[in-house]
Formats: C-alpha cells, sequence, structure tokens
C-alpha cells in the first residue's frame, strides 16, 4: 500500500467482507473434493440439496468462527502491523496464516466425534487464513485510476472506433 492509512469505509468494509472468504473457500473446497471422488468413481456426484446442506453446515459453523478469528487476533494484528508501519500484501498473508493454523489447532479436538468428524487439518487453517487475508488485501488496496496523459497520442484502435472525437 501507498502508507497511507485506508479511509475507514473501505477498513470497515475489509474486515466485514474478508472473514466470508474462509467459510465460503472451505465449502468450494469440500464440494470440489466430492466432484473429485464422483469423477474417478469412488462416490456418487452429491445431489443439489445435499450441496446446499453442505453449504449450510459450514456457513453455521464457519462464519461466527471466522468472524471471532478475526476480532480476537485479526483485527489486532492489523492494528500492529499499521502501526508499525508493516502492512504488505506478505505480512498479512503470514498473519492470516498463523491465525488459521492456529484455529485449526485449537478446534481440532472438538472436531472429532464419534457419529461424524469434519476434517480440518491445520494447513487447511492456514491456507484458509491466507484467503482471507488475500480479500482483505484487495478490498484494503486503494483501486489505480487508469487515465490518458493530457496531450497524449490517441491509440490506433481508438482512433478507428471514434473514441478520440475526431471521428475518423
Amino acid at each position: 500500500m501507498n502508507g497511507d492509512a485506508p479511509r475507514p469505509a473501505r477498513l470497515l468494509r475489509a474486515f466485514v467482507v474478508a472473514p466470508l472468504a474462509a467459510p465460503a473457500a472451505y465449502a468450494v473446497g469440500l464440494l470440489a473434493v466430492a466432484v473429485a471422488h464422483a469423477v474417478v468413481g469412488a462416490t456418487s456426484l452429491p445431489s443439489a440439496g445435499a450441496a446446499v446442506d453442505l453449504l449450510r453446515a459450514v456457513a453455521a459453523a464457519g462464519v461466527p468462527l471466522a468472524y471471532a478469528a478475526t476480532l480476537v487476533a485479526g483485527a489486532p494484528a492489523y492494528l500492529l502491523l499499521r502501526r508499525t508501519g508493516l502492512v504488505s500484501r506478505w505480512s498479512l498473508w503470514l498473519g492470516g496464516g498463523v491465525i488459521g493454523v492456529v484455529v485449526a489447532l485449537l478446534l481440532a479436538p472438538s472436531l472429532r466425534g464419534e457419529l461424524f468428524s469434519i476434517p480440518f487439518p491445520w494447513w487447511t487453517g492456514g491456507l484458509l487464513g491466507v484467503v482471507s487475508a488475500e480479500v482483505f488485501w484487495r478490498l484494503l488496496a486503494t483501486p489505480r485510476r487508469r487515465h490518458r496523459p493530457s496531450g497524449g497520442a490517441v491509440g490506433e484502435g481508438e482512433r478507428r472506433s471514434g473514441l478520440d472525437g475526431g471521428g475518423a
């Protein structure tokens, strides 16, 4: 980033939207694994109803968990990075990955049960943390404006389409 603090609205949007990337990516990953198993013939393709049920279950557990991790660890980590001038894509990735690994390790015992278990290894938590950090970075970054320098030559494609105002 350019060293300036982001606008409050941009920062709020990043903190509200980025945590949703983790459960969304987890659900997409689980669906991709199910489809891959169906393609190789290990299982049948999940029905649309089963896919929706999976999305609901992941959202019910993942969304509150993602927001909790953001409030407890993500926001303080970002504020510390900002205070020290170390906010970058890589520092956010590192922070998100570490937070994701810690969450996965803390959850591991409670995700194993007698009736069913939810696969959530430490590396999955790390990847989901990096995904959320990347979304946070992209939402935080100021979009670059495209502009044509004044007095600059008009490109050939623009001339043909009449975008230069000359009508040629």
